[in-house]
């Protein structure tokens, strides 16, 4: 996964779990947000390459992916977007 697709995954995550609103993938995020955003993408970074792979990033299709696979997602990932939820 590259760097920029790992970003667009990070940022649409976090949109998703922690700002409720696809419009605010593309909003800029306060760096300590950025940061957890990012961590949350590298713990993911084997579920989105296998659950998401195909998925158009932007517009929160990201994180509804993850959504949509959250059975079958790993324990570390499905904490990650746990904690962030919480925060």
């Amino acid at each position: 996964m590259t760097r920029k697709t790992l970003k667009a995954a990070a940022l649409s995550i976090l949109a998703c779990t922690c700002l409720a609103g696809a419009a605010m993938a593309e909003t800029q995020l306060a760096p300590e947000m950025r940061q957890k955003a990012f961590a949350v993408a590298r713990v993911c970074r084997t579920d989105l390459a296998t659950y998401c792979k195909g998925v158009e990033r932007g517009g929160g299709r990201i994180a509804a992916c993850l959504k949509d696979n959250a059975e079958k997602l790993s324990s570390p990932c499905r904490s990650a977007l746990a904690d962030i939820r919480q925060q």
